[in-house]
């Protein structure tokens, strides 16, 4: 199982390292890359900034693992499927997925200090965003910290809210399944 989680976590870096080497100019890659676009009838996107659309990848990845890793607790007290052992390997992931998330927004806007600075003080989602990184990050290395986990299920939940004026179903859908998580572990306390 321990494989099989690591093997599913690594997909998205797999794929992402795939979109951004495909039409650097390697031409054994962009032929192979071409021919699985042929033989299983997909295409990659065609996007103006790469780094951007692999943030928004990166962050998308990072939710969803985020998610199974803060739904293993309510899974084994509520249906009694353990996934306890792996919690912190996914937890893992999430952060590192959550951090190259911020590496490759950084990237999309070349390294700007002051315009990236500019951006974090003009949008609050932002702030928040590396809030919740920071939390995601720091308080499982202390363990009477453990609580402030929860501090950051609720900042990334303001982050997607006050981050994107029209929420996808993708994100509704992981905003209620976070606040449901939350709120079933908070009851059984």
């Amino acid at each position: 199982m321990k494989y099989l989680i690591i093997f599913l976590s690594l997909t998205p870096m797999i794929s992402m390292s795939v979109f951004f080497i495909y039409g650097l100019g390697i031409e054994w890659f962009d032929a192979s890359v071409e021919w699985l676009e042929n033989a299983f009838a997909f295409t990659l996107p065609v996007v103006s900034n790469k780094l951007y659309y692999l943030s928004k990848i990166a962050g998308l990845s990072a939710l969803w693992i985020l998610l199974l890793a803060f739904w293993v607790q309510p899974l084994h007290t509520y249906v009694r499927f353990d996934l306890r052992e792996f919690k912190k390997l996914l937890g893992g992931f999430a952060v590192v997925y959550a951090a190259l998330h911020l590496v490759l927004f950084v990237a999309a806007h070349q390294f700007a200090v002051a315009h990236i600075g500019t951006l974090f003080v003009n949008h609050l989602f932002l702030s928040v965003g590396l809030g919740a990184l920071m939390v995601f990050s720091i308080a499982p290395q202390v363990k009477s910290w453990y609580k402030f986990l929860y501090i950051g299920v609720v900042l990334v939940i303001i982050h997607l809210l006050l981050g994107y004026p029209m929420l996808g179903n993708t994100h509704v859908i992981a905003i209620s399944l976070l606040s449901l998580g939350l709120a079933l572990r908070l009851i059984k306390r």
